[in-house]
């Protein structure tokens, strides 16, 4: 009788130990998951970095293009030169007196 009750103790841990196994992995892949896939997850955290990047390189490119813009309006407001030369090419402007020589250039030759 003490071997039956050794072998159902033995039977009893083991079962126990399988449980206690199957409980910790559960929880684990729980917490796993939680830490992958949640809102506050790390594949969340590496799509919203990602984007970060993307977003500062184009507002480097506006950056870029607002300095210009605001070069060439300072020099349009500045320089008389300048509004006259953009008339000229834009609007076909030009001055009394002035004679224009309209030039075709075939494309085959160069």
């Amino acid at each position: 009788m003490a071997k039956t009750t050794s072998k159902a103790n033995t039977l009893q841990k083991s079962l126990m130990t399988r449980k206690r196994l199957i409980t910790i992995v559960l929880l684990s892949a729980g917490v796993l998951a939680f830490a992958l896939f949640s809102n506050y997850g790390l594949l969340t955290r590496l799509t919203l970095m990602s984007e970060t990047q993307e977003l500062e390189g184009h507002l480097g490119v506006l950056r870029t293009t607002s300095d210009s813009l605001r070069r060439q309006i300072r020099i349009l407001e500045t320089d008389s030169t300048e509004i006259e030369r953009l008339a000229r090419e834009r609007y076909g402007y030009i001055r009394p007196n002035e004679e224009v020589f309209i030039i075709n250039r075939d494309s085959a030759t160069p």
